[in-house]
């Protein structure tokens, strides 16, 4: 009986540092496009970039976002809403440079 014990301590404490790996991953996801953006507007070409992509990406955060805020995971709403404003900050970016 200890035992079962033990190992739902063990897993909520998994869980625990999994959800603060997760908000820190969500923090970083948006930094991982700010070069793409910085080099987009700073070069002011979007060769080699695609509109279709950039926007349906862009999308797509949407429904993570709604996700995120359904079940009520930070993490989910907070990093896809920010990836979504450097996904549409590139197809604007491509729609100027083109």
């Amino acid at each position: 009986m200890n035992l079962g014990l033990r190992h739902l301590s063990t897993r909520k404490r998994a869980r625990h540092w999994l959800d603060y790996l997760m908000y820190a991953i969500a923090m970083a996801t948006p930094l991982v496009l700010l070069p793409q953006v910085l080099q987009l507007f700073a070069d002011k070409t979007a060769a080699g970039l695609s509109i279709e992509t950039w926007f349906l990406l862009g999308c797509l955060n949407f429904f993570w976002i709604l996700y995120g805020l359904v079940h009520r995971e930070p993490p989910i709403y907070i990093g896809n809403f920010l990836v979504g404003i450097l996904n549409f900050t590139i197809v604007y970016g491509i729609f100027l440079y083109r």
